[in-house]
């Protein structure tokens, strides 16, 4: 994401939602592109994620709502008086509906605030990931806004969420799980949404991420959020599949957010 083009960012997610059908058959043909690849047969290491991802699959079923899944459970109180303050160009399932003029939208991207976890994995649009490994950790770069997250594998504990100093992307530790890299997160900042519709969590969110690479080229990844504050259950996301990508260049563009360049003061 390019946040120093809010206004045409914006503009093309309208555009495109604002026709359901146009979403589901995109949708479709996101899962049909995931599913349509045969299996590698080259060797590789399934404990080695290192390399570029890109989302090629989100797993939803023909018009679902949310890129996690579209099984988001019931709010709490807490979480709904939050839900209800939030203003987008798209409608949230709520009676407040969408609100056709931009300069209404609350959405914290659009003041270059960080897209926080696990939004960041596919909304606004699906980001270029990568993985590189050492031995006590396995970073994870994202393309958007040239983020990243340490995901801790030198067997240290999540922080006490009711102690430590709430992150962005909070914090992470990893562990193998067989073939399964498993991933558990704690620590978010509470004012980052889940989702372009404004899906909100609080601090005691907790998530997962079950990572499995099931061949040289595809990587299978199901992500679980869990808030007892904000939501019923446990929000469980669907399969989300990635492709191993080349990249020529061995890096991201710079795709960072930038205020003063949406907000430049005109020189006389």
């Amino acid at each position: 994401m390019i946040r120093k083009l809010v206004g045409p960012f914006f503009l093309i997610t309208l555009v495109a939602l604002a026709s359901l059908v146009a979403f589901a058959q995109n949708t479709q043909r996101g899962t049909q592109r995931g599913n349509a690849g045969a299996t590698s047969s080259k060797t590789f290491d399934p404990h080695d994620l290192s390399g570029f991802w890109d989302l090629t699959n989100t797993g939803l079923p023909r018009g679902a709502l949310n890129q996690t899944s579209n099984n988001r459970p019931q709010m709490k109180p807490w979480g709904l008086e939050k839900f209800k303050k939030t203003k987008t160009g798209v409608a949230n399932a709520l009676s407040n509906g969408a609100y056709p003029n931009e300069k209404d939208w609350n959405d914290p991207i659009r003041w270059c605030d960080p897209t926080g976890f696990p939004r960041i994995m596919w909304n606004p649009t699906p980001a270029g990931m990568r993985f590189a490994q050492t031995n006590e950790e396995v970073i994870q770069f994202f393309q958007n806004n040239r983020a990243w997250r340490d995901i801790w594998t030198d067997g240290r504990k999540l922080p006490d969420a009711e102690t430590a100093d709430s992150l962005w992307y909070g914090y992470a530790v990893g562990h193998w799980e067989g073939d399964t890299f498993v991933v558990s997160s704690n620590g978010f900042i509470d004012t980052t949404w889940l989702d372009q519709y404004g899906s909100p969590h609080s601090d005691q969110m907790t998530v997962e991420e079950r990572y499995r690479r099931v061949d040289r080229e595809h990587l299978e990844m199901v992500l679980n959020i869990t808030d007892p504050k904000t939501y019923v259950g446990t929000w469980k996301g669907d399969k989300k599949i990635f492709q191993l990508v080349e990249k020529p260049t061995h890096d991201f563009p710079e795709d960072i957010c930038a205020w003063s360049e949406t907000k430049r003061p005109v020189l006389q």
